[in-house]
């Protein structure tokens, strides 16, 4: 064709739309939306991505440098901005110390690091502290340490000030707005640390990280908080994380005027195992042939780990523009039928078939260059009206805010490309109608071709074999595409096979179910004919439901098979609703402690001390006396141990109240719980460890394994037998030479304690013992379903929306018909019955057909996971009330939903006077 006929048809195209301004806000809308997602994902996208300028700023705020004594007296590799990589080079074995290595080891830190820099370089500290605990309203909140003078402008970039005032006074410090959200504080509110809670620090001024905008921490001001800190605490007790937690020795650098750093300088830092950030490096960076830290990357970088994410996404992109064509489809179809006779006179003028076909391709043209140039313009506006949310969400500040031209015209051009392939075959369906039969207004059926159905079926057979045989055969191995092996390739491939050859099988599907048309009433029957004569419009419908519903299925059934085999590997530690204590500390302190929890939580009931039995053969040397006998792993939470304790451990650890178990307890027998390890009345205790222990004169060396058999009672439950396989009392520890070690205590409340008491004995147990552990036994907790409540959200938002336009689209291209039946003497509720029924047809066939489909994928991933060397045995398990929800329910509300929404009046096409 040439130009002036592309520009005649484009300019129909433009008419039309403008007379069918409904459809043609629709059609937009769908092509508008995904061209929105996509734009807002690439504009967050592009704006996180930092500068170099940016990047290093956020690592030097206003100063020139940063010093990190990374491990002195070693070789350090790093990249241009070491925060992004840097390591320390293994010495090979013999290799002696070079000079540089010597002197970074030996000299001290601050005076070696003085020395290197051009001299009247100033250095400002960097200092960051360990974790602690911080007082609130609500208990102790964990939270980092940090010093800064924030009145420096060396600090802006690196460390902001957002709110309030820096601190100038002694003990004023200033916080990031998490730890204001945890501990329940604010400005002018005052805290106190773990230790030092003689002293209260004022809450001055809100501070955040710009690339961590999620850390809670507490900043001080230089030399006031961290020495402090750590004077209060014990030389015995590290700071939580150990020495690590501090992190490096770092200082801030600001350079004379005239005096620069370069590359050389970096390597001058690295030869004495320091790491170097400058920001004249950063900005004008050195090949990257020459860091030593890029050329060994490759033995531990994988280049395709960085890839699943954009295959992911890329992956519903193109979902959601599938989607958008199958659902724009109709809409192009019915226009292309509504201008029939305006077609057909375009042909009985001379204009060929190529020409009928471009004005309806100049719809596609017209409408989606529409959609596209709304869904980049709101999808940007989006952004940086949500800018604030969205970096708060995503935890770090954008470093600028990116308008990418190349990639939004990228964007609109696949949005344009969408609509255009929703055109193109209303536009070949309308090239190939016949000029008698577009002028007249009737149209020809023609049935559906069994080729493209064989086609299908066989597509699908195929696809759902290479589905589940690829997830057994194919094996775990080498990156195929991205970070995905052959296996999963396989299985992801033919589920796609298999839904693409159920596709095409939808229309023979839907002119299948129309011959049931004669045999039901009027208004069911005239439903069913007009979807079976219509299946150009009917089908991409049901498609568009199909593929939503199979994807909504496949997630559901993956997750709730993976929850009913996480529930049957799940093993309580404990009866529902006991809380239990965890502590190794000394008596004093742990009754203290315990003390505590009684007094956080109330109603807990009568309190059982545990223990456990140990076999100690010298000071300091113990081991934890087992049972001998098989473990049966499917019910124990740990490995097993002797516990001790008395009665009340066996109510509140056990669950059990049994008088004649109680009895043997207290006559010094050991309660066993499992048949296997009761052997003839007795149970045989396994004691480990002797063997090398120092051996005084005369005395007679121990084997390094013992075994006693001691006298039992069996108590047969197996649901105790998952908490401990035996238990013993204290006083038959002594003649046995075993000794009990206390691990803690347990309660069994009449119901669990709520979250939020649990939250505040957690942080009174830590003031006591920093290694303390408080559980509270709820039973199996699924993790959030939010994946499956999003897809089966969305895909019922697709079955409403894809089955009301196609009810929409049918209800404006049979009025002619609907005023037939008027004229003859229908009902008026006829209207809304139809349209009702037409709805619930769609819905239900496409979710019917999405649901069959998505256990494809489903099926083929879990058999894949469950096919490895040791792994779980495979387990399916259907969301059966999701299944329900989707297939039945929904179709049935989106019929009621049309027929309320469809208007009885009937309006006449013609009147004859």
């Amino acid at each position: 064709m040439k130009l002036g006929a592309w520009k005649v048809a484009l300019r129909i195209a433009r008419r039309d739309a403008l007379r069918a301004k409904g459809r043609s806000a629709l059609i937009v809308a769908m092509v508008a939306l995904p061209v929105l997602g996509v734009t807002g994902a690439d504009v967050v996208h592009r704006s996180g991505q930092l500068t170099p300028a940016e990047r290093v700023e956020r690592v030097v705020g206003g100063a020139d440098a940063l010093v990190t004594a990374y491990q002195p007296g070693r070789t350090v590799e790093q990249r241009p901005i070491a925060e992004d990589g840097a390591r320390s080079v293994q010495p090979r074995e013999g290799q002696p110390l070079t000079p540089e290595q010597q002197r970074g080891a030996s000299a001290e830190p601050l005076t070696l690091v003085g020395q290197l820099l051009p001299p009247g370089s100033k250095l400002t500290a960097a200092r960051s502290g360990p974790e602690t605990g911080a007082g609130s309203p609500e208990g102790l909140v964990r939270t980092r340490t940090a010093e800064a003078d924030l009145t420096e402008p060396v600090w802006r970039g690196r460390l902001d000030l957002v709110d309030g005032r820096a601190p100038g006074a002694p003990h004023e410090v200033a916080v990031t707005r998490p730890f204001l959200q945890r501990s329940g504080l604010a400005v002018g509110g005052t805290t106190t640390l773990k230790g030092m809670e003689q002293t209260a620090y004022t809450i001055t001024g809100v501070v955040e990280h710009p690339d961590d905008l999620g850390r809670v921490e507490l900043v001080g001001r230089p030399g006031e908080l961290l020495d402090p800190l750590a004077a209060a605490t014990p030389a015995d007790r590290p700071a939580p994380g150990g020495s690590a937690a501090a992190g490096h020795s770092s200082w801030l650098v600001r350079l004379p005027a005239g005096a620069g750093l370069d590359w050389a300088k970096v390597q001058e830092f690295n030869a004495y195992g320091y790491t170097l950030t400058a920001r004249a490096v950063a900005l004008d960076p050195p090949p990257s042939g020459a860091v030593p830290y890029n050329r060994d990357q490759y033995r531990t970088e994988d280049p395709a780990a960085g890839n699943s994410t954009k295959v992911v996404v890329a992956t519903v992109t193109g979902m959601a523009l599938l989607e958008v064509a199958l659902l724009a489809g109709p809409a192009f179809a019915v226009g292309a039928r509504r201008s029939r006779r305006q077609l057909a006179l375009l042909g009985a003028a001379g204009g060929s078939r190529a020409h009928v076909g471009a004005v309806v391709l100049g719809a596609g043209i017209v409408l989606g260059l529409a959609g596209a140039v709304v869904g980049v313009a709101l999808g940007t506006a989006v952004v940086a009206a949500l800018r604030p949310w969205i970096e708060r969400i995503g935890g770090a500040r954008f470093g600028h805010f990116a308008v990418p031209p190349l990639d939004l015209l990228a964007i609109a051009g696949i949005g344009l490309l969408t609509a255009l392939l929703a055109a193109a075959l209303p536009a070949v369906q309308a090239a190939r109608r016949s000029v008698t039969a577009g002028l007249t207004g009737r149209d020809t059926v023609r049935a559906p071709s069994r080729a493209t159905a064989v086609l299908g079926a066989l597509l699908m057979a195929a696809g759902t074999l290479i589905a589940l045989y690829g997830a057994g055969a194919q094996q775990h191995g080498t990156a195929v595409v991205s970070t995905f092996d052959a296996r999963t390739l396989t299985v992801l491939g033919g589920s796609v096979l298999a839904e693409l050859g159920l596709l095409a099988c939808t229309p023979v599907l839907v002119a299948v179910i129309g011959r049931l048309a004669r045999r039901l009433p009027l208004a069911p029957r005239l439903a069913l004919r007009d979807a079976a004569r219509h299946r150009s419009r009917t089908a991409p419908a049901v498609a568009a439901v199909m593929a939503a519903v199979a994807g909504a299925v496949a997630i559901g059934v993956y997750t709730a098979s993976t929850d009913a085999q996480n529930r049957s590997a799940y093993r309580p530690q404990a009866p529902y609703g006991a809380v239990q204590l965890t502590s190794y500390a000394d008596e004093a302190q742990l009754g203290l402690l315990r003390a505590e929890m009684e007094h956080e939580i109330a109603g807990l009931g009568p309190r059982a001390d545990l223990a456990q039995a140990v076999y100690k053969w010298c000071p300091g040397c113990s081991s934890i006396v087992q049972p001998k006998g098989p473990v049966n792993w499917r019910r124990m939470a740990g490995p097993p141990r002797v516990l001790v304790g008395d009665a009340t451990v066996l109510h509140n650890q056990f669950g059990l109240r049994d008088a004649a178990a109680e009895q043997a307890l207290a006559a010094g027998k050991i309660l066993v719980f499992d048949r296997g390890y009761f052997h003839d009345g007795k149970v045989v205790l396994q004691m480990r460890g002797g063997g090398g222990a120092p051996l005084k004169p005369g005395e007679i060396p121990k084997p390094d394994f013992q075994e006693i058999p001691v006298d039992a009672v069996l108590v047969d439950d197996p649901t105790a037998a998952g908490y401990g396989p035996a238990l013993m009392s204290a006083a038959a520890l002594p003649q046995l030479g075993l000794a009990a070690q206390t691990t803690g205590s347990v309660w069994l409340p009449a119901t669990p304690p709520d979250r939020r008491a649990q939250q505040r004995a957690e942080a009174a147990a830590l003031r006591f013992d920093r290694a303390a552990q408080l559980d509270v036994e709820r039973g199996y907790e699924p993790k959030s379903d939010a994946p499956t409540l999003a897809l089966g959200g969305f895909a019922g938002l697709v079955v409403l929306g894809a089955a009301g336009i196609a009810t929409g689209l049918a209800a404006a291209d049979s009025r002619q018909d609907q005023a037939t039946l008027a004229a003859v003497g229908a009902p008026p509720r006829i209207r809304r019955t139809l349209a009702g029924l037409q709805c619930a047809l769609i819905a239900l066939l496409g979710a019917a057909l999405g649901a069959v489909n998505g256990f494809v994928p489903a099926v083929g991933l879990l058999k894949s996971r469950a096919s490895g060397f040791g792994a779980p045995a495979l387990v399916i398990s259907a969301p059966w009330g999701q299944l329900l929800l989707i297939t039945l329910v929904l179709p049935v509300v989106a019929g009621l939903l049309a027929a309320a929404l469809t208007s009885s009046r009937i309006p006449l096409a013609r009147r004859i006077s």
